[in-house]
């Protein structure tokens, strides 16, 4: 059986012309099988060459072809290849120059040496691509691949745009209102956006200032405190199992069965809103708590914890556990420098980054923006429901139904 095998670096569209060249070329060349992947040489796993791999050492592959010697590998394992290939008797060949002879030592010197100078040019254009990145980020320059929208990249930096950068703070307000429900917010505005573009523009690092790991780069649309926010309206979400809901309840998604840990669903039960355990393997299947209930003991633990909460406002904020193990790698790393160490380019400023990032993010509750509001309990009864879920996703850590018409364990953040 003759196989081909067609591989390129990267997976980006830019690669599709070279790829497709590559199978058509193996195709017309009379390969029965070709083997075609987007991979690294020096990165990763590559199923690809490992199925080519076990198909020469099974024996039965007469023959292996590709376009150039350098698409079996430049990283080395080429050669034992070609060793793997010899004792099978299986022919290697490339499109263009012919044979790579395998079976006498004068040509598999000559496959080795090719080999090494394949690995070498591959590293000496990688370290090339290093410096002039290095380079650029030390004059200012940020490659920064797609700017998101509501930014414009200026040939140099990335920067606002003033066109689009009010439209931008709307928008991400509007899914604010709509706790992240991307699909309602494209049908209520009908802009012609896809739900997997409107995600990827909500993740984007650029929106809190960030550009290749550089933090305040750049001017950040929205805070920290809002990103981290929308993160936990997220992830409410994720828990909906893809279900399309038009409508999101109070309770969506935060109250759970203590039997199962699945989330009850809502339904309405002689036009009173319940919360049921749908789980067809719970002992507790079809049972459930009044949606009144859990509102009530939810609202009665929010003022019941109004003191604690107003004293912790009044607490300065503590520093994350992680920021104090980055602040010793960074002093670690800055001793070895000083004493002559090498460092891998960019090591010290990434290090800086991510403290800079454990420091911004204020995970915990806004305790003293709330503070008035917890101390009043008619202000809670008498809010809305999504008034009221925006306070609850924020401040309540979980609700658990312990299987009674009214028993809930409710623990606060």
């Amino acid at each position: 059986m003759r196989v081909g095998y067609a591989r390129t670096s990267t997976a980006q569209e830019e690669q599709d012309t070279s790829i497709d060249g590559q199978v058509a070329q193996l195709e017309a060349a009379g390969c029965e099988k070709v083997i075609a992947e987007r991979r690294s040489a020096f990165k990763g796993v590559r199923p690809g060459w490992d199925e080519l791999w076990a198909l020469v050492g099974r024996g039965g592959v007469t023959e292996v072809l590709v376009v150039d010697q350098s698409r079996l590998s430049r990283s080395g394992d080429d050669r034992q290849f070609l060793e793997l290939c010899a004792s099978k008797g299986t022919k290697v060949r490339t499109v263009i120059g012919g044979e790579i002879e395998t079976q006498t030592d004068a040509g598999f010197l000559t496959a080795s040496m090719m080999s090494v100078m394949n690995e070498l040019q591959s590293r000496i254009t990688a370290a090339k691509v290093r410096d002039g990145l290095r380079r650029r980020r030390e004059a200012g320059f940020y490659a920064c691949g797609k700017v998101p929208f509501g930014y414009r990249y200026n040939g140099e930096q990335v920067e606002p745009n003033p066109d689009h950068w009010e439209a931008a703070r709307v928008m991400w307000d509007q899914l604010v209102d709509r706790q992240m429900n991307v699909a309602a917010w494209i049908k209520d505005t009908g802009m012609p956006w896809t739900p997997r573009g409107v995600r990827q523009w909500i993740a984007n690092p650029i929106l809190r200032g960030i550009v290749r790991e550089k933090h305040g780069a750049v001017e950040a649309l929205i805070s920290w405190q809002e990103w981290s926010a929308a993160q936990e309206m997220l992830k409410v979400r994720s828990v909906m199992r893809g279900r399309t809901a038009h409508v999101t309840h109070l309770f969506t998604g935060l109250v759970k069965c203590e039997q199962c840990g699945k989330s009850l669903h809502n339904v309405r039960e002689r036009a009173i809103p319940r919360l049921k355990c749908k789980s067809r393997h719970c002992a507790w299947y079809g049972r459930g708590i009044r949606v009144s209930q859990v509102r009530e003991q939810v609202i009665a633990e929010l003022v019941k914890a109004a003191d604690a909460m107003a004293a912790m406002a009044d607490l300065p904020e503590k520093e994350p556990v992680e920021a104090g193990v980055v602040r010793d790698r960074i002093a670690k790393a800055k001793a070895a420098l000083a004493a002559g160490v090498p460092l891998q380019d960019g090591a010290i400023e990434m290090m800086e980054s991510e403290l800079a990032a454990l420091l911004g993010v204020n995970a915990s509750p806004r305790f003293d923006e709330y503070r008035e509001l917890f101390q009043d309990p008619q202000t809670l009864a008498l809010a809305t429901d999504a008034e009221l879920r925006t306070v609850v996703i924020e401040f309540v850590d979980s609700i658990i139904w312990l299987g009674g018409l009214e028993s809930l364990r409710i623990t606060l953040r």
